[in-house]
């Protein structure tokens, strides 16, 4: 059987519905904004969203992340836009990155559009402006908007859902309305977050980042993988059986092809990837 006659290859696959992860964060938003309304959304808005005095709070800086994920009680379109222009340019990125990058992408672009907004509230505005807390999840919805029309420019979008325009113009859109709207210093819309959101995504569209290999990152997975590994039993040894190897080659082969739609390749340990290429190697000898 090919790799494109399994299941979890075809498109529209019901498992790679249910285990996606932008799926997961509009699931999140919404708990959180429907216990806003249930436990007072005030309180709740104020505790997970970013002041501007956040920045010098080292004990509340968890703050710059759980922002993006709680939005204004009293305007349902503003976690609507949100989770829909998440759903619209999310999966696709997903779908080319995998679930862990596109996860790592999306939270980045939250943590550092709250970390700009904090520290130019505090340290440029006169007296921090009022005690207004920062909420939403457009930085990361901007950013993966802008990646998308960075990697997709020719693909026809819908402006406002009724106009079709090719990506790149919805990208210099995006980008022009907020540059024009962080001029205006009164209004409650943070345009430096969307802008921050939008250079994030710019940068790794063009310098071909990758979160996931970012200097370190193996020898840090090995740390946190070596308590589970001393726990783990060692299996008795066994006799070499051919038969019985292919067949557990083939089995391992399934789920690490699984691993990889579901994850992403990055996601492989270089154990598994000699697996895979046992496995295509011996594919190889079979046709011929």
């Amino acid at each position: 059987m090919g790799f494109h006659d399994r299941d979890y290859y075809r498109e529209g696959s019901q498992s790679a519905y249910v285990t996606s992860i932008v799926v997961k964060l509009i699931i999140i938003n919404g708990i959180i904004f429907f216990a806003e309304l249930l436990f007072g959304g005030r309180e709740v808005v104020s505790l997970l969203g970013v002041h501007a005095d956040t920045i010098v709070r080292p004990l509340y800086w968890w703050q710059f992340l759980t922002t993006g994920f709680a939005h204004d009680p009293d305007q349902l379109n503003h976690i609507l836009f949100n989770m829909l222009g998440l759903y619209c340019f999310g999966m696709p990125l997903e779908e080319r990155f995998g679930r862990r990058e596109f996860l790592r992408f999306y939270l980045t672009a939250i943590v550092l559009g709250s970390v700009v907004w904090s520290a130019s509230s505090y340290f440029l505005t006169p007296g921090g402006g009022p005690d207004i807390p920062l909420i939403g999840a457009s930085g990361g919805v901007t950013a993966t908007i802008i990646l998308f029309c960075a990697l997709y420019p020719r693909a026809t979008v819908l402006a406002n859902f009724l106009f079709p325009i090719p990506a790149w113009l919805l990208g210099v859109i995006t980008i022009g309305g907020d540059l024009y709207g962080s001029m205006n210093r009164m209004s409650h819309v943070a345009f430096d977050v969307h802008l921050a959101g939008a250079a994030l995504a710019l940068c790794y569209w063009y310098f071909g980042w990758n979160f996931g290999r970012l200097p370190g990152m193996d020898e840090l997975k090995r740390i946190v993988a070596m308590p589970k590994k001393w726990l783990t039993t060692r299996p008795p040894l066994k006799v070499h059986d051919p038969e019985h190897y292919y067949e557990d080659l083939d089995a391992q082969a399934d789920r690490l092809l699984q691993k990889i739609h579901d994850q992403g390749e990055d996601s492989l340990t270089p154990q598994e990837r000699r697996l895979l290429e046992d496995y295509s190697r011996r594919t190889r000898q079979k046709l011929r």
